[in-house]
């Protein structure tokens, strides 16, 4: 069970990722406050429901996950965790752009997500 409890708001537009991905986090303790599929769905629920952190996708179908989670950064107080296939110098340049508390790799573990939650409930704390 996490030392502190965090409200994360996951941002994934593939329903079976998206599955596997609450699964996890229900197996470590972590409550997952919703799922958005797109972009207005994120900023909806991130103004409804105010979570911690955001476990974005960096490559959603037809939009930006970085640039949704500098939006989402700066207009509802919101720092990510990214969620990345991609580990090419360009994207995770973006992605450190955006000061964000982790990033998880695809295909994630349990042990990734653990530490990488473990660490963003400390530093927001």
């Amino acid at each position: 069970m996490p030392g502190r409890s965090l409200s994360i708001l996951l941002v994934e537009d593939d329903a079976v990722s998206a599955l596997a991905v609450r699964a996890a986090l229900g197996r470590l303790g972590y409550h997952i406050c919703g799922t958005a599929s797109s972009e207005a769905e994120a900023f909806a629920m991130a103004h409804q429901d105010r979570p911690d952190v955001a476990l974005m996708d960096v490559r959603l179908a037809g939009w930006d996950g970085i640039a949704v989670a500098r939006r989402l950064r700066t207009d509802c107080g919101v720092r990510s965790i990214f969620l990345s296939g991609y580990a090419d110098h360009g994207v995770m340049a973006r992605i450190t752009e955006t000061y964000p508390l982790g990033v998880v790799h695809k295909p994630f573990s349990m042990a990734q997500f653990k530490i990488v939650l473990d660490l963003a409930a400390r530093r927001l704390s």
